[in-house]
């Protein structure tokens, strides 16, 4: 598996309510898929990725508060969506995020 797609976690102060960077990483980035909404007459198609990391400890706490994480990849924000540490393993971790900008 090549991890070569660099990425930046970032966290939501809670006080200021500004982006501060946790991790700079690389992973493994696949399309899962997107999805459309339809408002005010106009169609929006949001895409979705997978990332794939290498587990290291700082990933495990954006599985219990993944509301105040985003992923930018590309100049783009992705919120997180879900976060799997497949049978908690700890090799590696798969987040899925939502592009939104």
């Amino acid at each position: 598996m090549t991890y070569d797609k660099p990425v930046v976690i970032q966290k939501q102060n809670q006080t200021t309510e500004e982006w501060e960077t946790v991790l700079c990483l690389h992973a493994r980035v696949n399309k899962t898929g997107g999805s459309q909404t339809f408002a005010a007459d106009a169609e929006q198609f949001h895409a979705r990725l997978n990332f794939d990391l290498r587990y290291c400890r700082a990933l495990e706490k954006i599985r219990y508060q993944p509301q105040i994480y985003r992923l930018l990849y590309r100049k783009h924000h992705f919120q997180v969506i879900d976060y799997d540490d497949y049978q908690e393993q700890h090799k590696t971790v798969r987040i899925v995020g939502v592009l939104y900008e």
